[in-house]
């Protein structure tokens, strides 16, 4: 492999360098970027790069990433392996899905490939994506449901791409549900499609299980799978395994249409998460404030659940199911 050179980073061949790349400067003279760790490896191979952090409440991509970097040596790996822990900073300090002090472009998924000239986030992720995101030969981006809902293991990948399932794919066992994303807008995943490469975006984890127990489980559980990525396409020794089926189809995303109370529901985590649902069955209530009902939330159509909101205090127009319209399928 050839030495790597990111912002102010270099990283030779058979070594492993992590560091920040600046983007925009603050008032006080220092630098608002992010942090890049890179393990290039001593032999050829494809360039893995795996985001976190793009949402700053969703946690369990950035340790994840710090705990595969740990893992990876770079003598024995056929490639490089580039990891963003937290692409965006200021929404990570504040515990927020984006950086409060940017009003204008507060969603740092949805406004890539950035601008050199445009507001905060803009400028962050155009640097980014070019600094970063053009060395990459295949790129993913971890999410979670953040502060406000719970996600289970998801996969998204473009549409009628083949190369694109097998990445999904190689995620391995465990990851049974892989959803199309026929045109990718705004996001990371949608600049590399742009460029011709490959891309998906996973889902896994958010506010019901941040106690440390739960949070080390989803995290080891994205460490495997980023491994096994990298076993996958022989960027490390030893043999990937493979889900023997999946959910395939598409995503639709439940809105509540009244606000309320949001009721908890024991049996979704034990008995629905990632099982199948019928269309038109109640999965969720809404309360007002004197316990009565306001709005049953239902299943949009037949095929598998894999998320839900688990913040009680609602809002019209908040996220309340994550289905997949979809079928499940032989993946051998």
């Amino acid at each position: 492999m050839s030495t790597i050179n990111i912002g102010p980073i270099r990283c030779e061949t058979g070594t492993k360098v992590s560091g920040m790349v600046p983007a925009v400067s603050r008032v006080d003279g220092s630098n608002l970027g992010f942090p890049v760790i890179v393990v290039n490896g001593a032999k050829d191979g494809p360039v893995l790069l795996v985001d976190g952090g793009i949402h700053g409440d969703e946690q369990e991509g950035t340790l994840a990433i710090i705990e595969v970097a740990k893992k990876l040596d770079p003598k024995n790996l056929r490639g490089t392996f580039i990891g963003v822990p937290v692409m965006n900073v200021g929404a990570f300090e504040a515990m927020s899905r984006g950086n409060p002090r940017d009003a204008h472009t507060f969603d740092m998924n949805r406004i890539y490939p950035g601008k050199p000239a445009g507001y905060l986030t803009d400028r962050i992720a155009q640097v980014h994506n070019e600094e970063v995101g053009k060395l990459a030969d295949m790129e993913m981006t971890i999410h979670s449901g953040g502060n406000i809902c719970y996600l289970g293991e998801t996969i998204f990948t473009k549409s009628g791409d083949d190369k694109s399932f097998e990445f999904a794919r190689a995620m391995g066992e465990g990851w049974e549900i892989i959803l199309d994303t026929p045109h990718p807008v705004g996001s990371p995943m949608a600049a590399m499609v742009d460029r011709g490469k490959l891309a998906i975006t996973v889902e896994l984890g958010g506010s019901a299980t941040l106690m440390p127990d739960a949070l080390k489980y989803n995290v080891d559980v994205l460490e495997r799978a980023v491994l096994n990525v990298c076993r996958h396409y022989d960027m490390i020794d030893g043999d990937a395994t493979y889900a023997d089926t999946a959910w395939r189809g598409s995503q639709i995303a439940v809105m509540a249409s009244k606000s309320g109370i949001l009721l908890p529901n024991p049996d979704l985590p034990r008995n629905k998460l990632k099982k199948p649902i019928t269309e038109g069955e109640v999965l969720l209530t809404l309360a007002d404030f004197f316990g009565e009902t306001v709005e049953e939330l239902k299943a949009p159509c037949t095929g598998v659940l894999f998320g839900f909101r688990t913040y009680p205090s609602t809002t019209a127009g908040d996220w309340t199911l994550f289905c997949g319209r979809a079928e499940r399928k032989s993946m051998v």
